[in-house]
């Protein structure tokens, strides 16, 4: 058989005319690379192709000289710190001393990485060779130097694969900041979360939808966005109720000059879905150190967390800062949420409604009317929708809808006090007492009978009635305590108006606290005990040193701590006692959920002069605070700018009465015997003495 010789191999090594038969050895002959020949050999030895030419495979194989190549060039050679490039091994030696060595890419100059191929060479010093020709790579160098060449298309293929994945995924992370287990679930994935737990999916970029569902209450959020493939942190904050903070700390060589000159910090509560950039630290706390180059002063990471405040849920802890900050809006839907997960609570639910309407007030009347849907057929949750609707200005509407339900059920207590309700002054008071005749135990037609009575002047009737409430309901005897303890006052019955607060204060469960230990202070300051017996340290959770001083201020004492003067609530506070000018300023400072926290005396007081001075900044944060109809409010406003009209028929809390003819006094256009007359009637209707009779006495004329 004759085939053609590029390299003229059969001529220099004739044993291989014994397997030119073989298809896999005639053609690595026949294309001239004595390294393919020298291959085939090896495969042909390795699986045993050819037992019958065992022996001359045997031999060609371990003779590589036969096979070698010119030099095409010299391989690189030496190494910088033992590492580098380097002959290593002597294979095959001959008598003139050369032999086959393995050049290589090596550390501590003698152990191989990479295979770069092997050459004849003679050794002429330390490290320094004399090289003849290229050889073929033994067969153990060959098949390493093809793993790792397979391995570096693995890598790259797993690579692309990996780029192509995260090109079209993102991570997305999921907190949950409720104190309840919630399930979420996208398209077909789903997973659970523990209460104020967090977790990490990963989805298909694009467009997704998630549900966040909790036991029986069902569904609390929803996630409808866009996600984009980044190295972004990409958060779902569940209803935006987990306190999510990002601080940008700040690393410096030297301490900062004053405490000031920190990083800044960013709260998340109320923001449900995030893309945040430039983390450094992710949900673990940064070291105390870092290092800088010799160039720099400081460097800045930014550091995402989760606060933890204790057993405070985390909802919660959000709910109070958001509050706190005048963000109500931020957290609607994490308070409507909560309120939806404690079966809407009254408490919870009013939250809710509050925060709904600071979006707006069709959200709010929304909030409102799935309370009363969750709670049908309870007068309490239906007064709370009437009262919003009335506030609307839908007061008419109300009035017949509520008539057509009374006249259709004559029988119901419940009809025909939510249709009594809705009339007013003398009218109203006629129909609660025909009510009451009826339905002589419904607590909430004698609760509301002894409150129209009240704030129309008749303190024994209603005092009688709050004997006889008592004894059908002390729930909601206790709803109208703020009442009870005035009326009582009015009697010159301090004792007991002490004894009633006494034990409000010391109620756990109570609400208000603090505010019931103020009026305790108003109370025993009046009667000659003592008025500090409470606001020493408050009760409940407000123990700051500012609320403190606060509500002693609202009791008419001075703060304990000079420096909480300048504190926003406190200095609104003071101000409104002598300089009702200060006030109006002092309250462009604080949020309107602060401004909330004011009595219903110091909130009129603040509304008043915000009314006649026009002050559009407070008279927005003030709306709806009041809880007044649209038609008594807009009564009171024209009753204190000094309009032609009266309150006699108005259904007004005493506590507002005695700040609306405060204010109408200040009127200067008005005859001087009317303004004195006013002053006198807000001194009597102010039981309390409070706010309202130390304005009277520094406020100027």
């Amino acid at each position: 058989m004759s085939i053609a010789d590029p390299a003229q191999l059969l001529q220099r090594v004739p044993e291989l005319n014994a397997l030119i038969d073989d298809p896999k050895i005639s053609r690595a002959i026949e294309s001239g690379d004595t390294f393919k020949v020298y291959r085939a050999l090896v495969l042909a030895k390795l699986f045993r192709r050819l037992p019958q030419h065992n022996d001359v495979l045997r031999l060609l194989t371990s003779e590589r000289r036969l096979f070698a190549k010119p030099l095409k060039g010299k391989p690189s050679l030496g190494s910088i710190n033992s590492v580098g490039f380097g002959f290593i091994g002597k294979a095959e030696k001959d008598l003139d001393d050369s032999y086959i060595a393995l050049h290589a890419f090596v550390i501590l100059f003698a152990i191989p990485l990479v295979p770069l191929g092997a050459y004849v060479v003679k050794s002429t010093g330390t490290r320094q060779w004399q090289i003849y020709a290229r050889a073929p790579l033994g067969i153990l160098g060959w098949l390493y130097t093809r793993g790792l060449a397979l391995l570096a298309v693995v890598l790259v293929l797993s690579g692309a694969a990996h780029s192509y994945h995260e090109s079209n995924t993102q991570d997305l992370m999921i907190l949950n900041g409720f104190d309840v287990p919630v399930s979420v679930s996208f398209d077909r994935q789903t997973m659970n979360l523990a209460p104020q737990a967090k977790a990490t999916i990963n989805l298909k970029a694009g467009r997704v939808h998630g549900v966040a569902t909790a036991g029986p209450p069902g569904v609390i959020d929803t996630l409808d966005e866009t996600l984009n493939s980044s190295e972004r942190y990409t958060i779902w904050n569940i209803a935006g109720a987990a306190p999510l903070v990002q601080n940008t700390i700040v690393y410096s060589k030297t301490a900062p000059a004053s405490p000031d000159t920190g990083g800044a910090q960013t709260v998340y509560c109320g923001k449900r879905f995030l893309e945040l950039d430039n983390i450094k630290y992710a949900f673990e706390e940064p070291p105390n150190t870092i290092s800088m180059s010799k160039h720099q002063t400081s460097v800045s990471v930014n550091h995402l967390t989760i606060i933890h405040s204790g057993d405070t849920p985390g909802v919660m802890a959000c709910m109070s800062y958001a509050f706190d900050q005048g963000h109500e809006k931020d957290m609607a839907k994490a308070a409507e949420a909560l309120a939806q997960l404690h079966d809407w609570d009254m408490r919870y639910a009013s939250t809710a409604i509050l925060a709904a309407e600071a979006v707006s007030s069709k959200e709010g009347m929304r909030v409102a009317q799935r309370v009363m849907q969750a709670k049908p057929g309870q007068v309490i949750y239906e007064r709370m929708v009437q009262d919003m609707r009335d506030e609307a200005g839908q007061h008419d509407t109300l009035l017949a809808e509520y008539a057509e339900r009374a006249r259709l059920q004559p029988d119901s207590a419940s009809e025909q006090y939510l249709y009594a309700s809705l009339m007013s002054g003398a009218q109203g008071i006629s129909a609660m007492q025909a009510l009451a005749q009826r339905f002589p135990k419904d607590p909430n037609i004698l609760r509301s009978l002894i409150w129209r009575r009240a704030v129309h002047g008749d303190y024994p009737n209603a005092i009688r009635d709050m004997a006889r409430l008592r004894q059908i309901s002390a729930i909601d005897a206790d709803r109208l305590i703020d009442l009870e303890v005035r009326l009582l006052i009015a009697q010159r019955k301090g004792f007991d108006a002490m004894n009633l607060l006494n034990a409000a204060v010391r109620d756990k469960t109570a609400n208000n606290r603090a505010g019931h230990a103020a009026d305790f202070g108003l109370v025993a300051k009046y009667f000659g005990a003592d008025p500090e017996l409470y606001l020493k340290v408050l009760p409940g959770d407000e123990k700051n040193s500012v609320a403190l001083d606060f509500y002693r201020v609202r009791a008419g004492l001075a703060p304990i701590l000079p420096q909480n003067t300048l504190a926003p609530t406190v200095k609104l506070a003071l101000a409104l006692r002598n300089a009702p000018a200060k006030a109006l300023l002092a309250a462009h400072d604080v949020t309107r959920y602060q401004i909330g926290s004011l009595g219903t005396d110091q909130l009129t007081l603040l509304y008043g002069e915000a009314v006649r001075t026009d002050d559009k900044i407070v008279l927005d944060k003030i709306k709806g605070l009041l809880r007044l109809p649209k038609s008594e409010d807009d009564l009171l406003r024209q009753f204190m700018r000094g309009d032609a009209v009266s309150l006699d028929e108005a259904d007004i809390d005493l506590d507002v009465q005695a700040a609306a003819y405060l204010i109408r006094s200040r009127n200067s256009q008005l005859p001087a015997a009317e303004r004195s007359a006013l002053r006198a009637r807000a001194a009597r209707t102010d039981l309390l003495h409070g706010t309202v009779s130390t304005a009277l006495n520094q406020w100027p004329g």
